[in-house]
């Protein structure tokens, strides 16, 4: 092989090599696990300093807006969570007592789960509601 292609195929293996770790690392970085209340706990103090996704069900009530701050409690079977989300995004119109949230930022060393993105899900939400004797007033 020539000298000049020689340099050419380096050089092209050194980009593609970097572009690679480049999209590895980004992508390692901006993964974070869907977790639920229950196993949170469960880990104990070593979620202090980890991005986490927690899922919980609101609880009815718990919803207070603090200026910026949105302050709600989450559960799942019996175990709850308090949630304070200050994230820049609007809430989801989906947000609501009942409805199953997704919060994704880090958890205090207080206790209080700090948001800083959030996600409502609705699918079975109307079935809680329904469940739980609440008239949502739809259908």
């Amino acid at each position: 092989m020539k000298p000049k292609q020689l340099k050419f195929v380096v050089g092209a293996l050194v980009i593609v090599l970097t572009l690679t770790w480049l999209g590895f690392s980004g992508f390692k970085e901006s993964a974070s696990y869907y977790i639920t209340v229950q196993e949170l706990y469960a880990m104990k103090d070593s979620v202090h300093e980890k991005r986490l996704r927690v899922a919980g069900d609101v609880v009815p009530g718990s919803i207070v807006r603090d200026g910026k701050a949105v302050r709600f409690v989450i559960n799942q079977e019996a175990t709850t969570l308090p949630v304070t989300y200050v994230g820049t995004d609007p809430l989801p119109d989906t947000f609501r007592d009942y409805a199953q949230a997704v919060v994704d930022g880090q958890y205090g060393t207080d206790g209080v789960f700090v948001a800083k993105a959030m996600q409502a899900k609705c699918a079975s939400k109307y079935e809680k509601e329904t469940g739980a004797g609440v008239n949502t007033g739809k259908y």
